[in-house]
């Protein structure tokens, strides 16, 4: 009897694991950028604005970082950094989105190099966690959502 309560428990969380990839697969959230500037020197800091969309009928849950952005944002561009935030308590939690709704972050960036052409071009990827695995001590990682393509003109 206990044999099978143990596995009706590893089945209902792993199907729940497997509901939240699914989810999480759908393009029901989408990753939107919006910049400060449309034009930046090299080395100037400029604000960021970055927004994950609920396009479902539904909630959305997602796990984040209070401030270690580095674990759910990065860039696909290694010459455009985006900078940590400060804070006091740094906790990883839910953040429910409405239908219609966004999760918000807003924050600085920087170029680190000249580019040639004047024009970079980037995209922003927020990788939310799906859960705790216990065995290897860490957050699971979901599926990394893409932002379309961001261009910035660039002055030396």
């Amino acid at each position: 009897m206990i044999r099978v309560l143990i596995f009706l428990a590893f089945v209902g969380f792993y199907c729940a694991r497997c509901e939240a990839e699914e989810i999480g697969g759908t393009n029901s959230l989408a990753v939107q950028v919006k910049l400060s500037l449309a034009k930046v020197r090299v080395g100037q800091t400029f604000r960021v604005s970055l927004r994950v969309e609920n396009a479902a009928p539904t909630n959305q849950s997602v796990l984040v970082w209070g401030c270690s952005w580095s674990e759910n944002w990065k860039t696909d561009n290694t010459n455009i950094v985006l900078f940590g935030q400060q804070c006091t308590k740094n906790t990883v939690g839910p953040v429910e989105i409405k239908p219609g709704g966004a999760y918000i972050n807003e924050g600085e960036m920087q170029v680190l190099h000249s580019v040639p052409g004047k024009k970079l071009s980037f995209r922003m990827g927020f990788t939310p966690f799906t859960g705790w695995n216990a065995s290897f001590t860490g957050f699971v990682r979901g599926k990394t959502l893409w932002s379309k393509e961001v261009v910035i003109g660039v002055t030396p």
